[in-house]
C-alpha cells in the first residue's frame, strides 16, 4: 500500500486514520493502517488539525455541546459572572468547576450582586483561511478514499490519479500561506435535533458526503461536511468553488447533505 498523501510505501504504518477527527465525534470513520503513514498521519495531527481544533471558535464550540476528545476531556472556555472573567471546566450538562482563584472571583461577585448572571460565549473567533483549507482538503482526499475502499485497486486509483495531485499537494506540501476556496455557511442551529429514532430527537455531530456535479465528460467532486449546522465544502478538483454557488443556486440553497438520496 502507498499513501495517498506522500505516496510512498506505507505497509509498515501503525496508525489507523480518522478522517473527521475524534475530537468532533468521529469513532468509527476510517481509514485503515497505511492509507495514510504514520509520518503523514502525525503531521495532520499537530500542524493542520490542532490548529483548528484549537482555535476559539472550535473550542467553544465542543465546550459548548460536551464533545470530548479522544482522552475523554472537554476544552475549558472563558465564561463570565458579572464582569469577571473566569476559566470554567466542563464537567456535565449543568456542571462546572473552576480552580481556587477564580472561585473567589465569583464569591465575591454573588456577594455583591443581586443577578447571579452567568454569561456563556455562543461562539469564538475561527481559524484563519489557510488552516481551515488544508483541514478540508485532508479530509476530502480521504472521505473520497473511504468511498473507494471496497473497490479493487482503489489505493492505486486514489494514488495515481493526477487530478488529484493539486489537494493533496495543497494539504500536505501548502505554499506559504496559501488558501482554497471553500464554502462556509450554517444550515441549521447548532443546538437542533436533526434527527429522530423511536421518537426520540437527536443531535448530529458531524455528517459528510461527496457532491458530484456536472456529467460524465465534465464533472467535479465536492466535499460537504457540516459540524452541528455548520457546513463546510471545498472542491476536490481545484481551487474553485463557482460549480458548488451554481449547484447551490440551482437547488434553492439546500445542502447536498439533505437533497436528493439524502432528502427526507
Amino acid at each position: 500500500m502507498r499513501c495517498i498523501f506522500c505516496k510512498q510505501t506505507s505497509d509498515d504504518s501503525r496508525s489507523v486514520e480518522h478522517i473527521i477527527p475524534e475530537s468532533l465525534g468521529n469513532k468509527s470513520t476510517i481509514l485503515p493502517k497505511g492509507a495514510v503513514c504514520d509520518s503523514c498521519n502525525n503531521y495532520f495531527a499537530s500542524k493542520v488539525e490542532k490548529p483548528v481544533l484549537e482555535s476559539k471558535e472550535f473550542t467553544q464550540l465542543r465546550f459548548n455541546q460536551l464533545v470530548k476528545n479522544k482522552k475523554g476531556r472537554v476544552p475549558k472556555s472563558k465564561i463570565l459572572f458579572g464582569s469577571h472573567v473566569v476559566t470554567a471546566t466542563r464537567n456535565g450538562k449543568l456542571d462546572f468547576s473552576f480552580d481556587s482563584e477564580d472561585f473567589r472571583k465569583i464569591e465575591q461577585y454573588l456577594e455583591t450582586s443581586d443577578k447571579g448572571e452567568i454569561r456563556i460565549p455562543i461562539n469564538g473567533v475561527p481559524a484563519n483561511d489557510h488552516h481551515v483549507s488544508r483541514f478540508l482538503a485532508k479530509m476530502a482526499l480521504e472521505a473520497l478514499a473511504f468511498r473507494w475502499l471496497k473497490v479493487e485497486a482503489w489505493n492505486d486509483y486514489i494514488v495515481d490519479h493526477a487530478q488529484l495531485d493539486p489537494i493533496r499537494k495543497f494539504a500536505r506540501y501548502p505554499q506559504r500561506a496559501e488558501v482554497w476556496k471553500y464554502s462556509k455557511r450554517r444550515i441549521y442551529n447548532e443546538d437542533s435535533p436533526q434527527k429522530e429514532i423511536d421518537g426520540i430527537s437527536y443531535q448530529i455531530l458531524n455528517e459528510w458526503d461527496i457532491l458530484v456535479t456536472g456529467d460524465i465528460d465534465n464533472s467535479e467532486f465536492y466535499f460537504v461536511l457540516a459540524v452541528f449546522g455548520m457546513e463546510y465544502a471545498i472542491n476536490l478538483g481545484g481551487n474553485s468553488m463557482d460549480g458548488y454557488e451554481a449547484w447551490l443556486n440551482k437547488h434553492d440553497q439546500v445542502s447536498p447533505l439533505y437533497h436528493g438520496k439524502n432528502g427526507t
